[in-house]
């Protein structure tokens, strides 16, 4: 068990109390899970707090596209009814807790108990992690796309031979946005949020191509690029390519919506242990958070195909094994660009 001891803090000698409580908070932002793009659903609410691993969410097909009959006054001619069918998609709960502990004696040596700084940052934490758990998510559905569904999800622009420099065709722009739209066909419309990485944002800055949109006291709100609002998210991936030796960065396009979200309910979500004999009679506090959810990309269905424990990893997410698309393309709100910055 790993503890916070007296050797992992600083002993205040001549500084204030103000600077004693000041706590380096994670530079990590939350804004691709904050933004609107994932929504409460109280249908995932009502799965996530169910029995179970994974969740059938059954739908009915759209009705199909044949032409319409043409009518007559033979009484000997009838029509032939068509029928409507059902798919269903498919969702996973994520089981997931963390713990941190504090001796006892630190209170006393630095004026301040680490342990209510643990508390004060415990939300924190858990939004990052889901933000980690999203973007694993979508990487998984991503490479089912790809493997699966030729791609059609997916506008490819980076470049391939290893030896080529990277030319301004091979980064993003208004083309190549449009272009991943497209993917979307005559729903791209529903695009509301584009998240980039933070490399891919400062090259359309330096082409002045961001507007900024402030309120009515002047402070910025968002950003927005060809009227999509922007999220600068450096967990967006940037992975080297083996063949090319190139940074590929992965942007993603979402409607509104475009990912659920449903809250479960531990036993027990929250609990401090108490461990009087520790730390030589001082104790030792250790905190526990739990968190049971649903999230989960609308239209995509997970297939626990390659899952070793009661609920993915997030290096299991990112299987495309473990992935399937049910909706039609046009009604996945998620469109991708890869680019080379």
């Amino acid at each position: 068990m790993t503890t916070t001891r007296i050797s992992d803090l600083i002993v205040p000698e001549n500084y204030s109390r103000f600077e004693r409580d000041v706590v380096q908070r994670s530079i990590e932002t939350n804004l691709l899970y904050q933004s609107g793009i994932v929504v409460p659903d109280q249908r995932l609410d009502e799965l996530a707090k169910s029995p179970g691993k994974t969740f059938n969410m059954p739908f009915f097909n759209d009705l199909g596209d044949d032409e319409s009959n043409v009518g007559s006054d033979n009484p000997d001619s009838s029509s032939t009814p068509k029928k409507i069918g059902t798919d269903k998609d498919v969702s996973v709960k994520h089981v997931r807790n963390q713990s941190w502990s504090s001796a006892d004696i630190n209170l006393t040596m630095i004026g301040v108990d680490p342990m209510d700084v643990i508390l004060n940052l415990v939300s924190g934490y858990w939004n990052r992690q889901m933000q980690r758990i999203l973007i694993a998510s979508l990487s998984g559905v991503l490479a089912d796309n790809i493997a699966n569904d030729a791609g059609d999800m997916v506008y490819n622009i980076c470049t391939e031979v290893s030896g080529d420099a990277i030319l301004d065709s091979n980064c993003i722009s208004g083309d190549a946005v449009v272009m991943s739209k497209q993917t979307m066909g005559d729903q791209s419309m529903s695009l509301v949020a584009i998240a980039m990485h933070s490399t891919v944002f400062s090259r359309l800055q330096k082409q002045n191509l961001i507007s900024t949109v402030r309120n009515s006291e002047g402070k910025i709100m968002f950003h927005k690029y060809l009227e999509l609002i922007v999220i600068v998210d450096d967990r967006c991936p940037a992975v080297t390519n083996e063949t090319t030796g190139k940074i590929e960065y992965t942007t993603y396009l979402f409607g509104q919506g475009a990912v659920g979200i449903g809250n479960g309910q531990a036993k027990v979500p929250i609990e401090v242990k108490r461990d009087p004999d520790a730390g030589d009679g001082e104790g030792i506090e250790t905190l526990y958070s739990r968190k049971h959810f649903i999230l989960h990309p609308r239209g995509v269905a997970f297939q626990n195909s390659s899952v070793a424990g009661i609920s993915p990893t997030n290096a299991e997410l990112e299987e495309a094994a473990n992935w399937d698309r049910v909706y039609n393309r046009k009604n996945i709100r998620i469109a991708v660009l890869k680019t080379n910055g």
